[in-house]
């Protein structure tokens, strides 16, 4: 029997799997046995096994450190850690050679530069004080991003559906992407910049719809589908680079 952590709720009505770096979440209604998810999990561990295998082949979370990968509306993008006078950060261009018998081929791809000024790396001390500083300035630039960018998109989006919501706020959520309220106020996960462009306008237009519909019921649904008719792709997106899509506190 594989190892997992379950987390029970009242409000849930159905059982949902997740495989998130390395750990099985089985989130269930209050009323549901334990035996009858234990049989759930037996029955659904061939393809358990098979989502851990993946998640241990390779990290497939950014860990903050010089050289790793992180996504940026849709794309991989290499980490590069420097130290200048102040902090920022800002994109370039790195361009990868790569040198075979009688092939000479130059790759280009983005790279995320996150400096550190000099007076903040003087007070880190080691190693995880550094990737902390690295999380924390990425974090203010993806947030400062998710601004601007979502703002333009759902106005647009809004007056072309005709649902305005009262209030937008943007924060880091942990498993959630967006959500809304019986106020008409909306609320978006930064970390919604690391998806694509299609996949952002899904999640602005599931919200929206939730001004008309407060529930996931058939009706809902249908309004979504309205609105964004490729939905299923948007979510399927999702699934599929979920474990990529959070950030871990470095350790």
């Amino acid at each position: 029997m594989l190892e997992y952590k379950l987390i029970r709720s009242k409000r849930r009505k159905t059982l949902a799997l997740q495989v998130k770096h390395g750990q099985v979440t089985v989130r269930a209604p209050h009323y549901v046995t334990s035996a009858f998810i234990d049989t759930f999990i037996q029955e659904k561990s061939a393809w358990l096994r098979s989502k851990l295998a993946e998640q241990q082949k390779t990290p497939d979370y950014c860990d903050f450190s010089q050289g790793s990968n992180l996504l940026y509306l849709g794309e991989k993008v290499i980490l590069n850690i420097c130290i200048a006078k102040k902090s920022e950060v800002y994109f370039s261009h790195l361009v990868i050679a790569e040198i075979e018998p009688k092939n000479y081929q130059e790759i280009t791809t983005k790279q995320l530069n996150v400096a550190i000024s000099e007076k903040i790396h003087s007070r880190l001390i080691n190693p995880l004080a550094i990737s902390k500083q690295i999380k924390k300035q990425l974090e203010v630039y993806f947030k400062q991003q998710a601004e601007q960018l979502f703002s333009e998109r759902l106005e647009r989006i809004s007056k072309q559906i005709s649902l305005c919501p009262t209030a937008i706020n943007i924060r880091q959520y942990r498993a959630r992407w967006g959500s809304c309220n019986n106020r008409g106020e909306v609320n978006f996960n930064y970390l919604l910049m690391m998806t694509p462009l299609t996949v952002i306008d899904y999640v602005i237009v599931h919200e929206l719809c939730h001004l008309e519909h407060l529930n996931h019921s058939k009706e809902f649904w249908h309004l979504v589908e309205k609105f964004c008719p490729n939905y299923d792709i948007a979510k399927k997106w999702l699934n599929t680079y979920q474990s990529q899509l959070q950030w871990q506190n470095p350790h």
